[in-house]
């Protein structure tokens, strides 16, 4: 394995200016738009949110640069205590990032599996304890290392971490527990509540589309506003949404976590440079891409952002301008007009049958 060309230097150096900028950039205004917007702070999703948004904001500032510092130079220049330094900030914020998007998976499924229960049960005060223990946890695995000596420059990586040749059995348990007590856990905790929120928002997406049939059924005159057509779309939005969540987690932390794994195997040989540097660097790309997936996706943090930049009178202004014309809006009076109807008619026909029940 030679080292990398100048080309293949100023190309990872490229990618990575780029992604820590956007990792910078985004996070911090999660940050800020929740903290301005009185909206936002009344959700516990909220505290989740920013938590992450943290977490990532500080790997852009702590780990990254001095990854693409090591690339520049093709060696670790800054020293032996900011290798160590570097070092564990880098697995706790990424192992802190990784719990976090356990437990925004964990408050979406107390939404949508008990909302009635949400409010008892998702307080502030079990939100900030769920934040403590992500950060406790985080700190147990990432502060042993620095005791047993364990953090180093690795080269095929480019920044300071686990070595890759070290075969000791403290190593090799405290590895394998390390990944797989945070990185597993934690994604198996995505897929089963992900899995239930589908299952329940298919579920209500079904019976809406039944009742609305019903409703049609009853009264011919009233077009439903969802039908079957409609229903199939919402189910296949919100699979759209929970395979974007899971599949961003995947193909940005497993890879690395894998070769990391393999490493344990004896007789391992190492990848080249140009793949193992790729690994760790699509892990950093998590940082850039969650303030899209779990902030500026949603409605009400666009909002929020676009109040940020223009003014609340202004945005307020720009919601209840009439940019379509008198024409569009007066075919949207009456689709919604209809859409009333028809719910009106469909929630009168669901009393009186529980009424005839």
């Amino acid at each position: 394995m030679g080292p990398l060309s100048e080309t293949e230097v100023f190309g990872f150096s490229l990618c990575l200016f780029f992604m820590t900028l956007a990792a910078v950039v985004m996070n911090f205004l999660v940050c800020l738009v929740v903290y301005r917007s009185k909206e936002l702070r009344r959700h516990i999703s909220s505290v989740f949110i920013v938590n992450l948004a943290v977490c990532d904001f500080m790997m852009s500032i702590f780990a990254m640069p001095y990854s693409f510092g090591a690339v520049v130079v093709n060696h670790w220049p800054f020293g032996n205590f900011w290798c160590q330094t570097t070092g564990f900030w880098n697995l706790v914020l990424s192992l802190a990032a990784v719990l976090t998007l356990a437990t925004i998976s964990i408050d979406r499924y107390i939404a949508v599996i008990k909302p009635l229960q949400y409010r008892a049960k998702m307080t502030l005060q079990w939100a900030l304890v769920m934040i403590v223990f992500v950060w406790i946890q985080a700190t147990v695995f990432a502060i042993a290392p620095i005791g047993l000596g364990w953090y180093e420059f690795n080269s095929h990586y480019f920044f300071c971490t686990f070595p890759s040749e070290l075969q000791t059995v403290e190593y090799i348990a405290f590895k394998v527990l390390t990944y797989t007590a945070n990185v597993g856990v934690s994604l198996l905790i995505l897929l089963s509540t992900y899995y239930k929120i589908f299952g329940v928002a298919k579920l209500h997406s079904r019976r809406i589309g039944h009742a609305v049939i019903s409703t049609v059924h009853f009264a011919p005159g009233v077009r439903g506003a969802m039908s079957t057509e409609s229903s199939r779309q919402r189910e296949f939005k919100a699979a759209r949404k929970i395979l974007f969540v899971i599949g961003a987690f995947v193909c940005c932390v497993a890879p690395y976590t894998t070769i990391r794994l393999i490493e344990l195997v004896k007789g391992y040989q190492p990848l080249s440079h140009r793949l193992t540097i790729a690994f760790s660097w699509v892990a950093y790309l998590k940082s850039a891409i969650d303030p899209f997936i779990y902030g500026l996706l949603q409605r009400r943090f666009r909002r929020a952002l676009f109040e940020l930049f223009v003014g609340p009178q202004r945005a307020r202004m720009a919601r209840n301008s009439l940019p379509c014309g008198p024409i569009r809006l007066s075919v949207r009076a009456k689709r919604q007009s209809s859409q009333s109807e028809t719910w009106t008619a469909g929630l009168n026909i669901v009393k009186s049958s529980s009424l005839d029940s």
